[in-house]
C-alpha cells in the first residue's frame, strides 16, 4: 500500500471550508448575473437592429419562394418562362401580379394625364358588342321591337321609345329579323343589331323619357331595412348636374340591358386583364398590438443573454477551477476556450447553415399545397433566436464525454462499443431541439455524431491527471 512518510500535506492550499464555497457561490452567481445584465442592456441597445438582422434569412426565404412560385405558374400557363423576364424574377426579385382593371377608369386616367389621348379614335368601353347578345335570341328581341305594342305596360312605353330612336333602315332591318329562326341568324344580323343598340345608347334623351322614370326613382326600404340607394337615379342626377357623353351612354346602356334581359347576357363591365410586376419583398406581420414592444423584449433579452454566455462560462470555469487541486487547475484553461468555441461553432451553424435550407423545405409544402405563408415576427424570432442556443449547447458534447470519462464512469471502450445507441441519442436529441422538419434534424445530428467520436479522440488522447503521490518523492512505498 501507499502511505505518506513526510508531515507536508500536498493538497495543503487547496482546501477550502465549506463557507468558503458557499462565498465563491455567492460571488460567482453576483458576476453572472452582473455579466447577464451589461449584455442585456447592450441588447436592448441595439434590439432594433437585431430584429432587422434576423429578419434577413425569412425575407430572403419568401423572395426565393415568391419568385421559385412565380416562374412555375410561368411555366404551368405558357409553357415557359421568357428568358427576357428571367433577370426579373431571378436578380431584381419581381414578381408578376394579374389583376383586372375597368378600362374605362384606364382610359379616363390616360386622359387625364394626356388631355388628347385617344381624340382620333373611340375609345369609350361603354358601347355595345356582340358579346352583350344572345345570338340565339335576336329574333325574339327583334320581334318585341317590331311588335311592341303587345308588350305589358310600361314595358310597351319603353319598347316604343326605343322603336322611334331607330332610322327607318333600322327598323326595316329588325322588321326582317323578326321573322327568322334561331338557326337563321347570320352575323350581319348580330352587326346589325350591334351597330343599332349601340347608336341607341349614345342618345341624349333617353333618359329623359317618362317611360324610364320608374327605373330612374330612388330606391325605398322599409322599417326592417334601411334605403338602398338607386345606382341608375344616382347616375341620372350626376348627368343632370352636369352632362358626361360616358356616363350618360353608361346609363342608356344599363336601362336597354333592363329591357331586354332575356335576350341579352348580363351587364357586367368587360374588365382588362393586365400583368403589373410587384417587388417581393416581404415584411413580417404583427397581429396584437402589444407584440411588437414583447418582439423588443425578447430581441434584446436572448440577444444580450448570447453576448454574456461566454462570460457567463468564464466565471463558471473559474469557480469549478477553486475546488480543484493545483495540478488539475490547468485544464480549466484547456475546456474553457474549447467550450466557447464549440458553442460559438453551433450558433454559427444554425444561423448561416440551418435557416435557408430548413426554410427553403418547408416553404416547400406551401407551393405543394398552395397555400400562401404569412409569417408572425414573433414566430419567427422564437425560432431563429432559440435555435442557435440549442445548437451551442449541443455542441458541447465532446466535453461532457471527457468529463464523464474523466470521472470514471465511462471509458473510452464504453463510447466505441456503444456507439450504435450514442448516434440513435443524438438523432433523438436532435429531433428534440429542432423543429418538426428532417433538414434542421440532420443538420444537427451529422455535427454531433462527428462530435461524438471528437470526444473519444479527446477522451483518448489528451492526457490523463497525474497521481501527485506517485510523482512526490517524500511517498514510499511499503507493504
Amino acid at each position: 500500500m501507499n502511505f505518506r512518510q513526510s508531515t507536508e500535506d500536498l493538497f495543503e492550499k487547496s482546501r477550502m471550508s465549506f463557507g468558503q464555497h458557499l462565498e465563491e457561490l455567492r460571488t460567482t452567481l453576483f458576476k453572472c448575473m452582473a455579466a447577464i445584465a451589461v449584455g442585456c442592456l447592450v441588447g436592448f441597445t441595439f434590439a432594433n437592429q437585431t430584429v432587422e438582422y434576423l429578419k434577413g434569412p425569412l425575407v430572403t426565404a419568401m423572395a426565393e419562394f415568391k419568385s421559385s412560385t412565380a416562374a412555375e405558374e410561368m411555366i404551368e400557363r405558357d409553357g415557359y418562362v421568357p428568358p427576357e423576364l428571367l433577370p426579373w424574377l431571378e436578380e431584381e426579385k419581381l414578381i408578376p401580379r394579374r389583376m383586372k382593371v375597368d378600362p374605362g377608369e384606364l382610359i379616363r386616367a390616360l386622359q387625364n394625364v394626356i388631355p388628347d389621348f385617344g381624340s382620333q379614335v373611340n375609345l369609350n368601353p361603354y358601347g355595345f358588342r356582340p358579346g352583350h347578345f344572345k345570338e340565339e335570341a335576336l329574333p325574339s328581341l327583334a320581334n318585341r321591337l317590331v311588335n311592341r305594342a303587345s308588350e305589358a305596360e310600361p314595358a310597351s312605353q319603353r319598347l316604343n321609345e326605343a322603336w322611334k330612336r331607330l332610322s327607318e333602315t333600322e327598323q326595316l332591318a329588325f322588321t326582317v329579323l323578326a321573322t327568322k329562326s334561331a338557326d337563321q341568324v347570320t352575323q350581319q344580323d348580330m352587326a346589325g343589331v350591334t351597330q343599332a343598340f349601340d347608336r341607341l345608347s349614345q342618345s341624349k334623351d333617353l333618359i329623359q323619357s317618362p317611360a324610364f322614370a320608374d327605373l330612374l326613382a330612388e330606391g325605398s326600404g322599409s322599417w326592417l331595412e334601411p334605403a338602398k340607394a338607386n345606382p341608375l337615379a344616382k347616375m341620372k342626377q350626376s348627368i343632370d348636374e352636369s352632362f358626361d357623353a360616358v356616363a350618360n351612354q353608361r346609363l342608356n346602356r344599363a336601362l336597354l340591358f333592363r329591357l331586354f334581359s332575356d335576350q341579352m347576357s348580363q351587364l357586367k363591365t368587360d374588365f382588362v386583364s393586365i400583368e403589373l410586376w410587384e417587388s417581393a419583398d416581404f415584411q413580417p406581420q404583427s397581429l396584437t398590438v402589444t407584440e411588437p414592444f414583447m418582439i423588443w423584449m425578447k430581441a434584446g433579452l436572448i440577444s444580450g443573454l448570447v453576448l454574456a454566455l461566454p462570460v457567463v462560462m468564464y466565471f463558471l470555469w473559474c469557480f469549478v477551477a477553486e475546488g480543484l487541486y493545483p495540478h488539475e487547475k490547468k485544464y480549466v484553461h484547456i475546456f474553457l476556450p474549447i467550450s466557447i468555441l464549440l458553442f460559438i461553432a453551433g450558433v454559427t451553424l444554425a444561423f448561416f447553415f440551418v435557416f435557408e435550407p430548413v426554410l427553403g423545405f418547408l416553404f416547400s409544402f406551401n407551393r405543394q399545397m398552395g397555400i400562401a405563408p404569412q409569417m408572425r415576427i414573433n414566430d419567427w424570432l422564437s425560432f431563429v433566436m432559440f435555435l442557435p442556443l440549442g445548437f451551442g449547447v449541443a455542441f458541447q458534447l465532446p466535453l461532457v464525454m471527457l468529463f464523464m470519462n474523466r470521472i470514471n464512469l465511462f471509458s473510452v471502450e464504453d463510447y466505441l462499443d456503444k456507439w450504435r445507441i450514442a448516434v440513435m441519442c443524438i438523432f433523438v436529441l436532435s429531433m428534440i431541439l429542432t423543429p418538426a422538419d428532417p433538414i434542421s434534424m440532420l443538420l444537427l445530428a451529422i455535427p454531433l455524431t462527428l462530435l461524438y467520436f471528437l470526444g473519444v479522440g479527446m477522451c483518448q488522447w489528451m492526457p490523463k491527471n497525474d497521481n501527485p503521490y506517485e510523482n512526490d518523492q517524500t511517498y514510499v512505498k511499503t507493504s
